[in-house]
């Protein structure tokens, strides 16, 4: 048996929209684009929605918002434990990026590690578990939430995408709603949607006329073509049953490595998670990895920035970030996984542990 660490659910209904847009309409910001946008505002709870091409474009985007607000010359703090999309894009819009740690628990950003000289945080929801957003709003600072795994997730019965300034969500391949490629940025700022509409494309005017060329802001073309907008809105309908789905998975993994190995975790039922990815840190990472490939089982792991080679400094002491770093093991979870292909998976975990 293989079993695949992730893959997406295209089914009919998926080609058949995809078929029916290509016949109608080619190129970005057609009539499917603005109709997920409005879904996706009213999935989540939000004013705005905008689509862009994948969701490093809405992190990119998002803080060539904030960079209009605040200027250039800031710095910017950023999770070590998070994908480098992240740092990078901080990095590429604003002159100083801080890498900060985790809570130990949860692996997202920890409030109380936030140092005074940070201007604005990029709060990334590691995994599905979204961030306390309530603690860091405390802290009065700008907040962009890197939401790219949590689509789905909830925070005191809400779901993420209004709980901070801006939140940024992929569409990609491997993620809970999948085009191939795309990504959503979220707002209740009226502002916030005007300025990222125009850096989408290409700084057109506001109120430009169809047959003008008229640019008053900086923009590059991150649009969402009209296709990967049909198929989202198809992916979009299944959000509950496939977070229904992954959190039945979740519960398996863990009855079953309860004691075995630890997991991320929050200490109270505020916080209710999508499962994007299943973490488990373990004391022997190499040999379980070794084991669990040798069994065409698909495991991952995650570095954390600040140990990746172009971000790589000893300064950094970051502790928690450095032990997920070594310990961590992303076992198999996707919408369309079997009980089968799970108990698979932990018989043979539980070989090498």
């Amino acid at each position: 048996m293989k079993v695949l660490w992730s893959k997406p659910d295209f089914q009919e209904d998926e080609l058949n929209a995809a078929y029916a847009s290509l016949q109608s309409y080619i190129g970005a910001n057609g009539p499917n684009v603005e109709k997920l946008e409005k879904e996706f505002a009213q999935s989540v709870g939000s004013k705005y929605a905008i689509a862009v091409n994948n969701g490093t474009s809405a992190l990119l985007v998002s803080l060539m918002c904030l960079r209009e607000e605040l200027g250039q010359d800031k710095t910017v703090g950023v999770p070590s434990f998070t994908f480098i999309a992240s740092a990078n894009s901080s990095q590429e819009i604003f002159d100083n990026v801080k890498l900060l740690e985790c809570e130990r628990d949860t692996w997202n950003l920890d409030p109380i590690k936030v140092p005074r000289d940070v201007d604005l945080l990029m709060a990334v929801d590691v995994g599905g578990l979204s961030c306390d957003y309530a603690r860091l709003a405390e802290l009065n600072l700008p907040i962009i939430g890197d939401s790219a795994e949590s689509l789905g997730s909830t925070i005191d019965g809400k779901l993420v995408g209004t709980q901070a300034d801006l939140h940024c969500f992929s569409l990609h391949r491997a993620k809970i709603v999948s085009c191939g490629e795309g990504g959503m940025i979220t707002t209740n700022s009226e502002k916030y949607r005007d300025l990222a509409r125009s850096f989408v494309n290409h700084g057109y005017c506001k109120d430009k006329r169809g047959y003008e060329y008229c640019h008053d802001n900086f923009g590059l073309n991150f649009r969402m073509s009209d296709v990967h907008a049909s198929i989202a809105r198809v992916q979009l309908k299944k959000l509950q049953q496939y977070v229904s789905h992954r959190n039945h998975i979740a519960n398996i993994y863990k009855n079953e490595l309860n004691g075995l190995v630890e997991f991320q975790s929050y200490e109270n039922d505020r916080f209710k998670s999508n499962y994007f990815f299943f973490g488990a840190l373990c004391k022997k990472r190499d040999r379980v990895i070794n084991h669990m490939l040798s069994k065409n089982i698909e495991v991952k792991t995650w570095t954390s920035v600040h140990r990746q080679p172009i971000w790589y400094s000893s300064l950094n002491n970051l502790p928690n970030s450095d032990r997920i770093s070594d310990e961590i093991v992303l076992l198999p979870i996707h919408n369309t996984i079997t009980e089968q292909e799970i108990e698979y998976v932990i018989d043979s975990l539980k070989e090498v542990l």
